[in-house]
C-alpha cells in the first residue's frame, strides 16, 4: 500500500510476517508491505520501491526504509521449497539460510532478505528493528511460537 495523502493512515497486522515500512520525505509518500516467506521471495519490498518511482516520482535513494519486529533468523526454520525460493530470487542463499550444524534443518533470515531487496532497489537509508516475535511474546504475538493461538500486533503508518 502506498499513499501521498495525509491523514489517511495505512495498517496492517502481523504475527511473525514483516512489516516493511517506507517514507520519501522528498515526495511526501509512504508505504507499507506484509513481508512473509513468499511475498520476500516475491520481490514485495522493491516492488513497493518501484510502485512509489512509478505513480509518486519517488527516487530510491530518497526513500527510508524500516523493517520491523518479525520471526528472527534463529527462530524462522523453513522447508527445502522456501530455500528453492531463496536461491532463484536472491541468487544465493548465503548470509539468509543458516542451516543447523546438527540436523541440516534450514532458517531464514527475512529481517536480511528484505534488507538486500531494498538495497537491490536502490533504497540506501534502511532500519532494521532486529527484534524478534517468537522470543519477544511478552511484546508481539508469535504464529509459530504460540502455536497458532495468538492475535495479531499492528504497524499504522500516516502522513
Amino acid at each position: 500500500m502506498v499513499t501521498d495523502q495525509p491523514d489517511t493512515p495505512l495498517t496492517m497486522r502481523f504475527a511473525d510476517c514483516t512489516p516493511v515500512l517506507f517514507y520519501d520525505p522528498v515526495k511526501g509518500v509512504i508505504g507499507m508491505a506484509h513481508a512473509g516467506w513468499r511475498g520476500t521471495v516475491n520481490g514485495i519490498a522493491a516492488r513497493v520501491v518501484g510502485v512509489m518511482q512509478r505513480a509518486f516520482g519517488c527516487r530510491p535513494a530518497d526513500i527510508q526504509a524500516a523493517i520491523g519486529p518479525s520471526i528472527g533468523p534463529d527462530r524462522y526454520q523453513v522447508g527445502e521449497e522456501v530455500v528453492d525460493a531463496v536461491m532463484r530470487y536472491f541468487g544465493t542463499t548465503d548470509g539468509l539460510i543458516r542451516r543447523d550444524p546438527r540436523d541440516g534443518t534450514a532458517y531464514l533470515n527475512l529481517w536480511e532478505a528484505n534488507r538486500r531487496d531494498l538495497e537491490r532497489a536502490g533504497v540506501e537509508d534502511i532500519e532494521v528493528a532486529g527484534l524478534c516475535t517468537a522470543t519477544r511474546t511478552d511484546e508481539f504475538f508469535s504464529h509459530r511460537a504460540e502455536k497458532g493461538r495468538t492475535g495479531r500486533f499492528g504497524a499504522v503508518l500516516s502522513l
